[in-house]
């Protein structure tokens, strides 16, 4: 018979996550974007909609399979099972080597109190080493509230009287393992637990509802197509809307903000006359802020007149929605550039609110100037800013306004979510894409050192601490990268977590989805080929358009 205790903890688990019903469809795919296709996937969406586990990043959309679960997580998982989320242990100090600080401590003196874990003989928790199938099996016979079989072993690795023999075979009494061998039937009980096995043997022992996760779609079948929706304009080079808004919002190098709504175009801003333009300057970048429905408030980057510095001000509406007043222009930062090219250009927010920026290296060729791996210096770097004022945001990892150093010239970058993917344009050989968390703030892309995944100017090609991109290609097949987005829009759901970007010169598409370490299911559309590939862009509820410089809007669309 299964222990009250194990029944009483499941009705609790059940409780705290009232969103656990009969039935409840799963999304393809699943929540974790790295755990496709492992045998282990539909316990580890059960464990994840219990609360168990929230994944193994702060981004929150990866779990980290093949990883190894250290005693620390053993007791959180285990905690968080029995309906304990947030621990509040009437004890503390138990062990020596638990920091009372750490993350798990509350975890790790609840299992203690719960009889689960007494720690090791020399008063120590280990709270850093692996746990062995053995170990796994003491932990959850133990949290169950379940005694140890007095039944002779049925695996074949399992020495009889070993300590861990009767937790074991209680284990698979209760049909909560089946070994990890069959020919002959073994255990393996001095193996690590993978974080994926975990996954099965919590959900199993406390009856989580397991259901078959469907398959994340691939796109190598979906048709696409591209309908122009504004022609005409001059030289346009990105494209935004505020979320939820109808209204589609072109940038004009030169120095207009083009309104593009049922099937007119009218001026939103012009700033022209204070625009330098031409080559890669101009008006370069707008991001509309998270509040904009209620502040009004909008960002734009642009090359000034006189000497081509990078200007980042601030605007604001006018009482009439699609009118700016020029003269509420506030500037948050002056940046001089020493040439004429590699101006970077994208702005955008992140969920944290903060606002972030894309400046080139200086420009020339070659890293001219020195800046792609000099931290002091906001040129070769992804910024992040403090909107308010415009002064480098709570945190960064350098003292100022750098976030990501080593990049050339990120012309376009996009979010999605707590990541941040970056078209980053390339000088001979190579140009790149780049994935980073938005919480590794300091993450180096390595330029000059390399380019793309090649050396490229050091005296030693040293790429210790450096991160290379998760795709490039060569300068056969392009010459300058747009980088684009992950679409997350509702018309073509089949598309839905790819990311799409692009080449200036040559005018292909391509996409991939990212599944935490590299590329998957990559493909170009031929489709969607368009000439002088400036940029894509979004609309307030996420559909994706191609601009191109030579004067049209596209929306892509179901083929």
């Amino acid at each position: 018979m299964r222990s009250s205790v194990r029944l009483a903890s499941i009705v609790t688990v059940l409780a705290m996550v009232g969103s656990v019903t009969a039935g409840a469809a799963t999304a393809p795919g699943g929540t974790f974007i790295d755990d496709d296709g492992n045998v282990h996937e539909p316990a580890i969406e059960a464990i994840r909609t219990a609360g168990v586990t929230t994944g193994c990043d702060p981004v929150g959309d990866l779990y980290c399979p093949g990883g190894v679960v250290t005693r620390a997580q053993m007791s959180a998982f285990i905690v968080r099972a029995l309906g304990e989320p947030n621990p509040s242990p009437s004890s503390s100090g138990t062990f020596s080597d638990v920091d009372g600080s750490a993350w798990y401590a509350p975890f790790v003196e609840r299992l203690v109190e719960l009889g689960i874990t007494t720690g090791y003989t020399d008063g120590t928790y280990r709270p850093d080493g692996p746990v062995s199938r053995a170990e796994m099996a003491a932990f959850v016979i133990r949290a169950l509230g379940e005694s140890a079989s007095d039944q002779p072993t049925r695996f074949s690795d399992v020495e009889s009287g070993a300590w861990y023999e009767g937790l074991v075979e209680r284990l698979a009494e209760l049909e909560i393992t089946s070994g990890c061998d069959v020919s002959p039937l073994r255990y393996c009980p001095a193996d690590p637990v993978g974080r994926d096995q975990m996954a099965s043997f919590v959900a199993r022992a406390f009856d989580l509802p397991i259901e078959a996760v469907p398959a994340r779609p691939s796109v190598q079948g979906l048709s696409l197509a591209k309908v122009e929706v504004a022609s005409g304009l001059s030289s346009p080079i990105f494209l935004d809307a505020p979320s939820g808004d109808s209204r589609l919002f072109v940038v004009e190098q030169p120095g207009r903000i083009k309104i593009v709504a049922d099937g007119a175009t009218s001026t939103f801003l012009d700033i022209s006359s204070k625009v330098l333009s031409g080559g890669e300057r101009g008006l370069i970048g707008l991001a509309f802020h998270p509040d904009y429905t209620s502040n009004g408030l909008f960002y734009v980057h642009y090359s000034r007149t006189g000497d081509g510095a990078g200007v980042i001000a601030e605007y604001h509406v006018s009482a009439d929605p699609n009118l700016v007043d020029p003269g509420s222009e506030r500037i948050l930062k002056i940046v001089a550039q020493p040439a004429s090219n590699h101006n970077g250009g994208m702005l955008a927010f992140g969920p944290d609110g903060h606002l972030y920026a894309a400046f080139g290296d200086g420009g020339g060729g070659g890293d001219r100037y020195r800046n792609g791996q000099n931290t002091a210096t906001i040129l070769g770097s992804i910024a992040r800013l403090d909107p308010a004022t415009g002064n480098p945001a709570p945190g960064n990892p350098f003292g100022n306004e750098v976030y990501y150093p080593g990049v050339r010239n990120p012309w376009r970058f996009s979010i999605d979510g707590n990541r941040m993917y970056i078209g980053d344009v390339g000088q001979n050989a190579r140009e790149e894409i780049d994935v980073v968390s938005l919480f590794a703030g300091g993450t180096n892309f390595g330029w000059p050192i390399t380019e793309g995944t090649s050396c490229y100017a050091a005296s030693s090609c040293n790429t210790a601490g450096l991160t290379g991109p998760v795709a490039e290609y060569t300068h056969s097949v392009g010459r300058s990268i747009t980088g684009g987005y992950v679409y997350r829009g509702s018309a073509i759901p089949d598309l839905v977590g790819h990311y799409l970007y692009g080449d200036f010169v040559f005018g292909w598409v391509g996409s991939f989805r990212y599944d935490g370490t590299g590329t998957v299911d990559s493909r170009t559309w031929a489709s969607l080929a368009t000439s002088s590939l400036a940029s894509f862009g979004t609309d307030g509820f996420g559909e994706m358009y191609i601009v191109s410089l030579g004067g049209t809007v596209y929306k892509i669309v179901p083929g």
